[in-house]
Order: structure tokens, then sequence, then C-alpha cells
């Protein structure tokens, strides 16, 4: 398997769903979608219609926010 081919697939293993990063930051499914139409700092990669997110990005949110920082 080539280099490209590897990255893929970690990142497709680290990709979460709008509903499951919502209930990970405890937030309102509609309340994500808002902050991701008004441009977050979460990257989205469509998929056949849906979109999802890189789960580390959310981990790091939180970490952020229960760290007071």
């Amino acid at each position: 398997m080539n280099k490209d081919n590897e990255n893929l697939e970690a990142l497709s293993a680290r990709l979460i769903s709008v509903e499951e990063a919502a209930e990970l930051i405890k937030i309102k499914k509609g309340t994500l979608q808002n902050w991701l139409s008004q441009g977050s700092k979460f990257k989205r990669v469509k998929i056949g219609g849906r979109t999802f997110i890189d789960r580390l990005e959310v981990e790091d949110l939180l970490q952020v926010a229960l760290s007071g920082k």
C-alpha cells in the first residue's frame, strides 16, 4: 500500500458524522451545522451527501474548552 492510501485510511478512520460530533461537544446538531455554515475551524469532508468531521479536531476543541484556555 502506498503512502497516500495509508494517509487516506488513517483519515477515514477518524471521520465522524455531524451528529456524532455534536454529541461529543454536547450541543445540538443544528448548532454545529450553523457553526459549519458560518465557517467554523472544523474541516469538513462530504461523502455521498453526508458531512463528516475529523474526530481529532473535535477532541482538540474539547481539550481547549476544558482547560479554560
